[in-house]
């Protein structure tokens, strides 16, 4: 059986860097948005070894050649935001973001996030 492609949650770059993921078994790509949460990761990292840690993660991403936020996903925000809202459900704005990006590729997210629960549409991988 050949690898799954899925689009990568933030979780799961934390989750690499730390030791608590050792293996993936899917073909990765990721959002911008999780770009810029790496982004700031290495800019508020609190010592040196930590920045070059982080920074180590961020490049490692930006070889997954990361998917922008276009048209598509923006439409796929929209709707998603409604439908959380009609649910009574809250999602934080980076990771609807993240979400939509999935929902508009018809990639499952990969992710440590428990807050991916239950989002409408969205196929998610836990690890």
């Amino acid at each position: 059986m050949g690898t799954l492609r899925a689009l990568a949650d933030t979780s799961l770059f934390i989750g690499l860097e730390q030791g608590r993921i050792s293996s993936i078994r899917h073909s990765l790509t990721l959002s911008m948005i999780t770009i810029g949460e790496l982004r700031l990761g290495v800019l508020n990292a609190a010592d040196p070894a930590a920045r070059a840690a982080r920074l180590r993660t961020l490049q490692s991403a930006l070889a997954l050649d990361p998917l922008p936020v276009d048209d598509q996903v923006a439409d796929a925000w929209a709707e998603l935001r409604v439908a959380l809202r009609a649910a009574g459900r809250r999602l934080d704005l980076n990771d609807a973001w993240i979400a939509a990006t999935a929902i508009a590729h018809g990639l499952p997210l990969v992710t440590q996030d428990r807050d991916y629960r239950d989002v409408p549409g969205l196929d998610v991988v836990a690890l």
